[in-house]
């Protein structure tokens, strides 16, 4: 959620534009649904209660001790630990909840990040008000809720404590990773929520066929955000922490803002933080003049190959010796941090000059969208679903007419062509949007 700032589009753009098929989100569309749900029916009892639930679970405690967990934080940087720190009231301060804004939780002053001052405070992103009134904590409590109201013995719950876990962490951190977190939790949320029934008929197998054809296109949005930007940003700055670290969060909000510059309905599977970014700029990094030469040409050109989506990074360039030299940041941007700077940088990407560079980065990015990419990356995802069995074979074969394992023979085959007419073929049984791109 949170403001967009898109310009108005360029016709020189038209080539870097996605079709509006491929511009939904799912994972927007459920973050829009929480948004509803806390305004018609939040939860019926209070986010303090909620949390003690949680803790309770997570680290086998009563609700009435829950408040008196104390855990040891660890960092990537271990000069950043937090030793001995509360779980209970160190979520509620930093979430916002009234009655626990002036609460005193000291921790280790870490310099940059929300606790720089020795002690937890309210985060922006979690205060933060998303259709006007419902301040992000809102639908944080739901999505609690609903994982503490699972049966103990319901292994979805398991993916409670990592939610919290990293709630927690994010804490003692900035804006930028409370946004990735929030990322993370609603990920989980869909993954664990219940899939559509399959019946008999070819409504609700088309459905279950749209569902999954819809996680996977968001999946694919993520996956090309890191092939075109975070990995190489990643392979060129592995020596360098403090960009690093920042390159997830950070260099994710930055490029996700520049995409939308060029595709101004552009939803991506992201939070949208660009009025509370206060290290876009380490994202802004002009790397492809910089990658023309050995190693870091490899290392492109293996991030560019579609084959190679969803890997990480570092196995793709395992063999590669650490790039020594590191590019600079975008010549004409503004070299200030924070939302001004950010608002101002999304400013002069719409001059000439600026748009003419900034338009070879983005193409890298929509190349990953061509249709036989999305058809051969969809069969493999299908054909490796663990719901292929339960739900996804016998939705495609309730609409195809042939049996599962044959569809998904049909959908392994060596045969390229074959291949991605099979895809082809069941997709647009299934009416997927952006099958018939």
């Amino acid at each position: 959620m949170g403001g967009s700032l898109s310009q108005k589009p360029c016709p020189e753009d038209e080539e870097v534009r996605l079709p509006v098929e491929l511009q939904a989100s799912q994972y927007k569309q459920r973050v829009t649904r929480l948004v509803e749900e806390a305004q018609k029916s939040p939860p019926s009892e209070s986010l303090d209660v909620t949390l003690r639930r949680c803790i309770a679970f997570c680290y086998s405690v009563t609700t009435e001790w829950a408040p008196f967990v104390r855990v040891t934080v660890f960092a990537d940087n271990s000069a950043e630990h937090q030793l001995n720190v509360p779980v209970h009231s160190t979520l509620l301060t930093c979430l916002g909840e009234p009655g626990f804004e002036t609460e005193e939780v000291p921790c280790k002053a870490v310099p940059g990040t929300d606790v720089q001052f020795g002690h937890v405070r309210p985060s922006l992103f979690w205060t933060r008000r998303v259709a006007c009134r419902v301040p992000l904590r809102s639908l944080a409590h739901i999505y609690l809720k609903w994982f503490a109201d699972l049966e103990d013995t319901d292994e979805r719950k398991q993916l409670l404590v990592n939610i919290l876990l990293q709630m927690h962490e994010a804490c003692y951190n900035c804006v930028g990773r409370h946004k990735e977190v929030f990322e993370y939790c609603i990920y989980d949320l869909m993954q664990a929520e219940e899939p559509v029934p399959i019946c008999r008929g070819g409504t609700h197998s088309a459905q279950a066929v749209c569902q999954h054809a819809a996680a996977f296109l968001d999946r694919h949005k993520r996956n090309a955000l890191h092939a075109a930007f975070l990995s190489p940003l990643k392979f060129l700055f592995q020596r360098r922490y403090e960009v690093f670290e920042n390159l997830d969060s950070h260099g994710a909000s930055f490029w996700v803002a520049i995409l939308r510059s060029f595709n101004s309905d552009l939803d991506m599977p992201f939070e949208n933080i660009e009025e509370l970014d206060m290290g876009w700029i380490w994202g802004a990094v002009d790397f492809l003049p910089h990658m023309q030469s050995s190693p870091a040409c490899t290392a492109l050109h293996r991030f560019s190959q579609p084959e190679n989506l969803g890997l990480d990074w570092r196995m793709l360039t395992k063999d590669l010796p650490k790039p020594q030299a590191l590019p600079g940041r975008f010549r004409g941007l503004p070299a200030r941090p924070g939302p001004d700077g950010f608002k101002e940088a999304l400013r002069r990407v719409q001059q000439p000059h600026h748009r003419d560079v900034f338009r070879s980065y983005v193409r890298r990015f929509v190349n990953f969208f061509d249709q036989e990419v999305l058809l051969r990356c969809w069969a493999l995802s299908a054909v490796s679903s663990v719901r292929w069995d339960a739900e996804l074979g016998p939705a495609l074969a309730e609409l195809d007419g042939k049996p599962p394992q044959e569809l998904r023979l049909e959908l392994c085959s060596t045969d390229g062509a074959a291949n991605l007419s099979a895809a082809s073929r069941l997709l647009r049984a299934a009416s997927v949007p952006w099958a018939s791109v």
